[in-house]
């Protein structure tokens, strides 16, 4: 890519670069020359960008959905919060140019650092903030006291189930293995399926959770692990922990597609379920699942049962909501009337919503 620091006078529109080779001559031929040009576009100023929507009112760790106008030059529009990434759709039913976006702002990102940003293809950016309004939240603070008993239950399964994890010589330095490095190799993962995720709606309704489930942990709780009388780790829990009966059926929250259903690090048994647009539902710990990748599943289908598999202390689902691999409170999902005013009133009768 070249600008106006390379070329002086440079100005929008088109160029076009001409080569022409000459060719070798003999006293009995005198070949024209050989010429081959090609036709760029020239653009100086990025893409337009115009919000749409409004009263976008977004809690830490919580969601929204934004609506805006993106000039013909954009090749790559959505939003950025901090370091994630939110990628914009064309609006369904909307006019040419109307695009979406599904963003978060992060749990652990207390400011409203949203933009959105659009590009086109010399990396020309436009960028408009567009938060009306943010809610700070605290999260509540845990402290787990590591035993003997659980560390050697929860290590042997887990690293019997990953063979690639390398044995640290101790039980205590594979769970603190388990716990920071495997734990940060899932999220990778979970971020790759998003990339994956179905560009359409899958579900219409408000997502479901387990019938009588009591809540044992919530989401973005702060945890110190002792052991021993000393610190020796901290994490944050990045979903909702609810207990019923052992071995009780997993509803899934919504309509999707199953683009994972094996053991998986430190969530176990685990199914995830896309529902479009780079949201996903996670449920981990099962003691068995009931489903395979690419099965069609309905909202209140079973989907497994609750277990103890992976890093869990007891029987319990383990679940999570994830937009574009960023783990966010499901509680505003649960709530029908939150997705219509933050979602489907901004999308508009492109997205057939029914509480």
């Amino acid at each position: 890519m070249v600008g106006r620091e390379t070329i002086s006078g440079l100005k929008a529109g088109e160029a076009i670069i001409r080569v022409t080779a000459a060719r070798a001559s003999t006293w009995l031929r005198h070949p024209d020359p050989a010429s081959q040009e090609i036709r760029l576009p020239v653009r100086l100023f990025p893409p337009t960008l115009q919000v749409m929507s409004t009263q976008t009112y977004v809690a830490q760790g919580g969601c929204e959905a934004v609506v805006y106008r993106v000039g013909e030059s954009s090749v790559r529009d959505g939003v950025r919060a901090g370091t994630w990434w939110f990628p914009g759709y064309p609006l369904p039913g909307g006019s040419k140019g109307e695009h979406f976006a599904f963003f978060a702002v992060p749990y652990n990102m207390n400011a409203a650092n949203a933009r959105i940003v659009a590009a086109d293809a010399a990396e020309n950016e436009a960028e408009l903030s567009f938060i009306d309004q943010f809610f700070p939240k605290k999260f509540k603070e845990d402290t787990v006291e590591l035993s003997d008993a659980f560390v050697g239950k929860v290590v042997p399964e887990i690293m019997a189930q990953t063979p690639e994890l390398p044995d640290r010589g101790s039980l205590l330095a594979n769970y603190l293995a388990i716990n920071q490095d495997l734990r940060q190799k899932d999220g990778v993962v979970l971020k790759d399926l998003a990339t994956k995720s179905r560009e359409e709606f899958l579900w219409s309704k408000p997502f479901i959770s387990i019938q009588n489930g009591k809540v044992m942990a919530g989401f973005a709780d702060y945890r110190t692990y002792n052991y021993q009388g000393r610190v020796v780790d901290h994490q944050t829990h990045l979903g909702y922990d609810l207990a019923v009966t052992r071995h009780a059926p997993v509803p899934a929250a919504n309509d999707g597609m199953v683009v994972l259903a094996r053991y998986f690090g430190i969530y176990g048994n685990a199914v995830v379920l896309d529902h479009g647009f780079g949201l996903m539902s996670l449920y981990g710990h099962l003691s068995a699942i009931g489903v395979t990748v690419g099965q069609k599943i309905a909202r209140g289908d079973t989907i497994g049962q609750t277990g103890e598999t992976g890093l869990a202390g007891g029987d319990h689902l383990h679940f999570a909501v994830i937009l574009d691999g960023l783990p966010v409170n499901p509680v505003e999902w649960w709530d029908g009337h939150w997705i219509n005013d933050h979602i489907a009133l901004k999308l508009g009768p492109g997205f057939h919503y029914s509480e």
